[in-house]
């Protein structure tokens, strides 16, 4: 399809989701306009029509609206995120940028925040979605409040914090096909008119296999989650210049294993030889502490400190019926400390500022082969013929110290500057052997201690213009970082990948607020872009390189939303292209030897669709204290790759999912009657090491949901 239809297509509907929006008032009610939206990652709450960001901020009830309970299901919310599933590990993209392949080496350029503190990036992002106050999406590089490998964007999750207004919470339990059931409590008790705890719990389980089929030599229940989550929020005020908050989240996330096919087989008939295990206990725990000064100076605290235990085995070659594990064991440790200095921001002081020092410690044990960590199997009952000899250590220190300046020139007119200076000291030590899966595996195939040491400066300047109070203008200039590494295989250093954007936006309000639009258009470029391939030199096995030359990223975005009285509508479009740079002398399993070695120049980004959109419409019909509220979300996602070749094996067709739902509510009560996926779409939700595993996206699923509010 040429670049001209696909452009007439995304014009097409963008202009139809307007018409759309448009269109309500003249059948609807006005009532009241859109409630304001804030987006809380810059250290300050900022309305999200004001900021001169790129992003999308989702509410607790409207993640639960749009079906999304957990991370893989954010990108049908979001325009330009994409995401792929490898079980503990998530392939994040945010306008193409961010991780390019499933490595513990490569890093992620997508950030995570939870609560205030990062979390492991590219890793354990598999915690449901419950009692949350809003997720905020933000697109490009984030490099002045995030810092390093946030060059792509980053992600908040806010969950709902304790309130001292009163004793409140929620009861709910959900019963759906494939024996699923679900249950969330909420308890929200003020102990005093300054100390209020709130505890939040959520249960999951799904007992059938996601599935038609399935056969071979495995151990296990693959497919068949038993999620435990519970969480303590206590909240304490006694001044009204003084707040502090402490968060302690637990989980103990039993996925069971992920089924797993392959290119050439049936996608949902699934062949597994494995012993079957993956599971994540992890226990967070965020500390949060400010003060406010008379003149409006606030002083800021946010401590972290997160640990997971995490084991997972799967069936490496997907469903080939040959035997090959893979086995993996290990522990990950996180520590954070941020302090912020943060001056008043409104009228009186057109200049205002944020200054922070941040910390991050981040320690990777990954166990050996006798006690089953990083291990390559041929049969069941053999020994590994490619394992950890002594445990792999990774320790990570992060220093930063960061600044962001703005300064009104006029109620229509500012600029802000952004600058972020980051140290970055990481050491591996590696001890892998190699066997012949008949005894224990003794030959030295890489031993040695690595270390980095890498300092950057991050920023970003933005103009902005606000001709009214209903339209902002803003224009920006970013630049950000992707840390660099080393192979465990080969250990070969790989470097830093540097990102710059240029981008334009405008934000609008219409018809007395009753409609919100956001466009941007933006242009990336990228030097040492990091990708994985086999090498020649190395007996065919994965390490990670860096392409020459420059690297290319555009495209556009559009979103709005509109509230006509009891009608709801939101809808966003992106559109990305890209080519990246050369990569000489990569062995493409595709071809036979010698002709095997070749170079790849202007590939497209992985997991980066051409176009996708979603669209979402709710309308509430009042029948006195009883109220219906029909709903319906549609999300496309065009064809991707999930490897820098492009060959049958790792193309990801196109996708289309529609969800629909109807609550029943009156007074306090609620019924949900929901669906997901109901065209029962079958589709590969991701792909590894270049088409040998894929990974099936959910079939059609549909249940009710009945809860109480109190």
């Amino acid at each position: 399809m040429s670049t001209r239809s696909v452009l007439s297509r995304a014009l097409y509907s963008t202009s139809l989701a307007a018409l759309v929006a448009y269109s309500g008032a003249a059948f609807a009610d006005a009532g009241e306009a859109e409630d304001e939206i804030v987006v809380t990652a810059q250290r300050r709450t900022e309305s999200l029509q004001e900021v001169a960001i790129s992003a999308s901020v989702l509410s607790g009830d409207k993640l639960a609206e749009k079906g999304v309970q957990g991370i893989y299901a954010l990108q049908y919310a979001a325009p330009a995120l994409t995401m792929a599933d490898y079980g503990s590990a998530n392939v994040l993209n945010i306008r193409g940028v961010g991780r390019s392949a499933v490595d513990i080496e490569l890093p992620s350029g997508v950030v995570l925040y939870r609560d205030g503190v990062p979390t492991f990036p590219g890793y354990f992002q598999n915690e449901p979605y419950y009692d949350i106050e809003a997720i905020e999406v933000l697109r490009g590089p984030q490099g002045t409040f995030v810092g390093k490998s946030a060059a792509g964007g980053a992600i908040f999750i806010r969950t709902a914090s304790p309130d001292l207004d009163g004793f409140s919470g929620k009861i709910e339990g959900e019963y759906g096909n494939y024996n699923q059931f679900g249950a969330t409590a909420v308890v929200n008790a003020p102990l005093s008119d300054t100390l209020g705890v709130r505890v939040a719990y959520r249960h999951f389980e799904r007992n059938d296999i996601l599935g038609n089929s399935l056969t071979g030599d495995f151990t296990g229940e693959p497919g068949r989650p038993n999620l435990d989550s519970i969480r303590l929020g206590v909240l304490w005020e006694p001044t009204d210049q003084f707040t502090s908050e402490l968060r302690l989240d637990l989980s103990d996330l039993d996925f069971g294993g992920n089924l797993t096919s392959s290119y050439n087989y049936p996608l949902y008939d699934y062949v597994q030889n494995a012993r079957f295990i993956y599971r994540d206990r992890s226990a967070r725990v965020v500390g949060k502490m400010g003060y406010e000064f008379e003149n409006g100076l606030q002083v800021t605290s946010v401590s972290g400190y997160q640990t997971t235990e995490t084991v997972n085995n799967f069936d490496r070659n997907g469903a080939t019926p040959a035997y090959d594990e893979f086995r993996s064991a290990g522990t990950f440790t996180l520590y954070s400390q941020e302090f912020n200095l943060i001056s008043p921001d409104d009228a009186d002081h057109p200049l205002s500022y944020v200054l922070g020092v941040f910390y991050q410690r981040t320690d990777t044990i990954i166990e050996d082969y006798r006690h089953e960590g990083f291990n390559f199997y041929l049969a069941q009952d053999g020994f590994p013929y490619l394992g950890l000899e002594t445990p792999y250590k990774k320790k990570e220190d992060e220093w930063s110290v960061f600044a962001d300046a703005k300064y009104r020139f006029s109620e229509q007119f500012s600029a802000e500057l952004g600058i972020r200076y980051t140290n970055y000291i990481t050491s591996n030590d590696t001890n892998i052997v190699l066997g012949d899966g008949l005894s224990n595996p003794t030959i030295p195939f890489f031993v040695g201690m690595q270390k980095l040491n890498e300092s950057d400066v991050d920023g970003k300047f933005t103009l902005t213009y606000s001709p009214t109070s209903a339209h902002n203008f803003f224009a920006s200039v970013a630049r950000a970082h992707i840390t660099g590494g080393f192979n465990i295989v080969g250990g070969a250093e790989f470097d830093k990948s540097i990102v710059y954007s240029y981008e334009a936006g405008l934000k609008s309000s219409w018809m007395d607020d009753h409609v919100r639009t956001q466009l941007a258009a933006y242009y990336q470029t990228l030097s040492q872009y990091q990708a994985q391939f086999a090498s020649p030199t190395l007996g065919g096995q994965n390490i990670l390189q860096n392409a020459d030359g420059k690297s290319k990223i555009y495209g556009f975005e559009a979103s709005g939303q509109a509230n006509f009285g009891n009608l709801n509508i939101d809808a966003a479009l992106s559109f990305i292209e890209s080519e990246l740079g050369d990569f000489p002398d990569v062995v493409s399993p595709f071809l036979m030897a010698p002709d095997n070695v070749i170079s790849i120049s202007g590939a497209k980004t992985p997991f980066s669709p051409k176009i996708a959109v979603n669209i979402g419409a709710s309308y509430n019909i009042d029948f006195g204290s009883f109220t219906v509220t029909p709903r319906v979300d549609l999300s496309h996602q065009a064809k991707q790759l999930g490897a820098l070749f492009d060959a049958p094996q790792t193309r990801l067709p196109k996708r289309t999912l529609l969800n629909a739902g109807v609550r029943f509510s009156m007074n306090n009560v609620y019924v949900d009657v929901w669906g997901t996926n109901l065209t029962d779409e079958r589709y590969v939700a991701g792909i590894q090491d270049l088409g040998s595993i894929w990974y099936p996206g959910p079939p059609r699923q549909y249940g009710v949901k009945v809860g109480v509010n109190f």
